[in-house]
């Protein structure tokens, strides 16, 4: 092969290197949680509407490709089913491979597995969700942002009660439960770590396990200081249709005193950064009812 060959070739080969530098994908490393992912944003897809709402809350929209079902509309950013009913097939074409979950019974991650890397992420508790979104700030490059955020969830699970703070029960709904009693929040849950750093005690003392419903009867025993209901939507309702569902539970002190509230927001019952909100309006409740005359 002559001199003008060799050079050629060698030409080529310098070319084709230059142009896979500049058509390859960014360098990809090993997250904590396990998902391969870019040095870049995203993109990820986020299967839980805590995921999301953690997602929007340390600025990382652009990391999102797809959400699920339950998760609020995003301009530009279609649906992905749910996570226990993915739509293997869009999350496929979306050409994202960070698949964002909350650990739960039922959640398909083989077959997640055929089209992506899921990255399960706990959510019982607030000492869980703060190093879930630190594992999230770190997938989407938002370390900072998701590190204040997690240190916002960590004082959720140190908060302390007085001994002798108001007993609050957390009713879910604007509406009692006629067929069988309220839905009520657990103490042992993201909810009932809201009552506790607002200053409450829970009407409710022990752990709960199964359905979060309690009789008419038990309600009676148990007769809190307050009432709050916990009701999804953008204004207040009429509670009077409430109280007068309350009538005929004879001798509960809330209803007597006129301790009965609503606290009201569109994704009041999500367990992600709207849990934050939730601690000031849950006081604001009480002191408007306070002010209003209601005793305990």
């Amino acid at each position: 092969m002559d001199r003008g060959s060799i050079f050629i070739l060698m030409a080529l080969a310098l070319l084709a290197i230059c142009i896979a530098g500049l058509v390859a994908p960014d360098a990809i490393q090993e997250g904590d949680a396990g998902a391969i992912i870019t040095d870049r944003e995203g993109p990820v897809v986020s299967l839980a509407p805590c995921i999301t709402g953690t997602l929007l809350a340390i600025g990382a929209e652009r990391s999102i490709a797809l959400v699920s079902d339950f998760c609020p509309e995003l301009e530009g950013v279609s649906r992905a089913g749910t996570a226990l009913a993915p739509d293997l097939e869009r999350i496929l074409r979306s050409g994202s491979r960070t698949l964002l979950v909350r650990r739960a019974a039922g959640v398909p991650i083989d077959e997640l597995r055929r089209v992506g890397d899921p990255v399960e992420l706990s959510w019982a508790s607030a000492d869980q969700v703060a190093d879930s979104i630190r594992i999230i700030g770190r997938l989407v490059g938002r370390e900072s942002a998701a590190m204040q955020l997690a240190t916002r969830f960590e004082q959720l699970a140190v908060a302390q009660v007085a001994a002798d703070a108001p007993r609050v029960l957390l009713v879910i709904g604007a509406d009692l439960e006629a067929s069988g009693g309220p839905w009520v929040i657990k103490p042992n849950s993201m909810h009932g770590a809201v009552l506790k750093a607002a200053g409450f005690r829970n009407a409710i003392e022990n752990p709960m396990a199964g359905t979060p419903q309690i009789s008419f009867e038990r309600l009676l025993a148990i007769d809190p200081d307050i009432i709050l209901h916990l009701s999804t939507g953008s204004r207040p309702g009429d509670l009077r249709p409430v109280l007068e569902r309350y009538k005929h539970l004879d001798g509960l002190s809330a209803v007597a005193s006129g301790a009965v509230g609503e606290v009201i927001g569109s994704r009041i019952l999500d367990e992600g950064p709207e849990l934050l909100d939730l601690v000031d309006s849950i006081g604001s409740e009480v002191q408007r009812l306070f002010a209003g005359g209601a005793r305990w």
